[in-house]
């Protein structure tokens, strides 16, 4: 399936007028945003987006496609980008491995991932020896593949694990037969179901306690305009809370964004992550910051000697928590 790398600016430029009137859009603030995949998690931004969130608030986004969690954690450390929607897992790592990453919000904290096989794999014992993958190494993927092998009783080299980037792709190389099973999310695992593939393991049913997606910035960057950062948040929960609200107008959107043009199975994913997936107001997961820096610590023993607080900075939250602002979506 192909996808593009997409950079969003103005909701006229996206082909949908804003429904929010908004005052001084001449002053808009430019904020860059790196998101690492076309994926439910990422439906409630890009919502905020083309209905004029962002602007509300006064900003004015790009947002930029980065296929892997742990390329774009990379590229946070280097300033490419203001705030990124990245995986816990990779933004975790790269900080323990030296950068300046800090965790502000999170959207996803728990693994929404299912291991989609080959109609001709039923079992445990059929997935020997077989192709799975995932975005890159260290990416939330990779710990759902983990997780997934173990429940399984299988270990990593059971299996052949490749790195093929974003959910786009592992699509497409499990529709021609090139690998024989891949990490998806709803609404993509549908349609794979659709087509005579299965699940093998459903993450969301395994009870796996393990956070999935958050907000990221540098700490330079926090320091520098912590304004834009409380705008950002601001613009996260109000998204939220109206991608919750506006069914249809949410279900189309998600639909065009992840190129998936049966209302139905978008609605179907609408509603799990709606229910299980998407908070009110999207406080990072401290607990689950320490479940990450256990399992890093596995193949990093440097990550044992870190705590979950020097990874998150909840100031900002806290902010809108005392000004009032979070008491209209809680």
């Amino acid at each position: 399936m192909k996808r593009r790398s997409l950079i969003l600016g103005t909701a006229a430029t996206l082909g949908i007028a804003s429904k929010i009137k908004f005052a001084g859009a001449t002053n808009l603030i430019p904020i860059s945003i790196g998101y690492d995949g076309y994926s439910m998690t990422t439906a409630p931004m890009y919502y905020a987006s083309k209905t004029g969130i962002f602007k509300k608030y006064g900003l004015d986004e790009k947002l930029i496609f980065v296929p892997g969690g742990s390329t774009l954690s990379q590229a946070g450390v280097g300033g490419s980008f203001d705030i990124a929607q990245n995986g816990y897992s990779p933004a975790i790592a790269a900080t323990v491995a030296g950068g300046n990453l800090v965790i502000v919000g999170g959207i996803s904290n728990t693994l929404p991932f299912q291991l989609v096989v080959s109609p001709n794999i039923r079992t445990a014992a059929d997935l020997r020896g077989k192709k799975i993958a995932i975005s890159k190494f260290g990416s939330s993927t990779d710990i759902s593949a983990g997780f997934a092998l173990t429940h399984l009783g299988l270990t990593r080299n059971d299996v052949t694990i490749l790195q093929l980037g974003g959910e786009g792709s592992r699509t497409a190389a499990l529709l021609t037969g090139q690998i024989d099973g891949s990490f998806e999310q709803y609404p993509r695992t549908a349609e794979l179901l659709q087509k005579g593939f299965h699940v093998l393991v459903d993450l969301t049913s395994i009870d796996v306690n393990y956070p999935n997606t958050a907000y990221v910035t540098n700490r330079p960057f926090l320091t520098d305009h912590r304004d834009v950062v409380e705008k950002f948040l601001m613009t996260i929960i109000d998204g939220i809370h109206q991608y919750k609200t506006n069914s249809d107008e949410a279900i189309a959107i998600t639909g065009e964004f992840l190129n998936v043009k049966d209302p139905a199975i978008v609605k179907q994913a609408y509603d799990l992550y709606n229910a299980h997936v998407f908070p009110a107001v999207p406080w990072p997961s401290q607990t689950g910051i320490s479940l990450v820096l256990d399992h890093l610590a596995k193949k990093n023993p440097k990550a044992a000697s870190f705590k979950p607080d020097q990874f998150v900075d909840l100031t900002p939250l806290q902010d809108l928590q005392k000004n009032g602002f979070l008491s209209k979506f809680q």
